[in-house]
């Protein structure tokens, strides 16, 4: 069976992007081009083999890279639009209104942008509804802890950032997970 009809089929399957992201990718670096014609058959072979478990790990480390990255960003552009959004409330900018909108926004479009980067991401590795959960919970207890305490007592930075290393953790371990089974 040629290369081009067993990628067609592999991206007719009901496998996670992840999956078959890397099946089509052992399958352009191997050499000969015999391959058997049932795709869950296909990619049970290819996940007992080493060059499968190296390319999995590259993508998970690759894609654990970009979340970091993302979940980074997110806790610097959620803290800044915290900020804003309780000035209006409390009505005592930094500067003024003007400029403090300006940042407020910018840091809004800013973690919109890296929230949907993330769930790009996850969604690739079917795991959109373990995070949600978690970055939804955080994002109501910075609103409520903001809102409730004063502005010298900030727990909002803590939950974000206790946010990201459960983010961090987890990741690795649902995408192997993901991956294998």
């Amino acid at each position: 069976m040629s290369r081009e009809v067993i990628i067609q089929r592999i991206e007719k399957s009901d496998l996670i992007e992840a999956k078959k992201e890397l099946m089509i990718e052992i399958i352009q670096n191997k050499k000969e081009d015999d391959f058997d014609k049932k795709v869950d058959r296909l990619y049970r072979q290819f996940s007992k083999s080493s060059s499968f478990k190296k390319h999995a790990e590259k993508m998970v480390v690759r894609d654990d890279e970009k979340l970091k990255i993302c979940n980074m960003m997110l806790v610097m552009s959620v803290t800044l639009t915290l900020f804003f959004l309780k000035a209006v409330l409390t009505q005592k900018f930094m500067v003024n209104f003007s400029i403090d909108a300006i940042i407020g926004c910018a840091a809004f479009v800013f973690a919109f942008m890296n929230v949907r980067t993330k769930y790009r991401t996850l969604k690739r590795y079917d795991l959109v509804r373990d995070f949600i959960y978690l970055d939804v919970l955080s994002l109501i207890l910075c609103i409520l802890f903001k809102i409730s305490f004063p502005v010298q007592v900030d727990f909002s930075l803590v939950i974000l950032i206790v946010d990201y290393y459960l983010c961090k953790k987890r990741f690795r371990e649902k995408a192997f997970e993901k991956l294998e089974g």
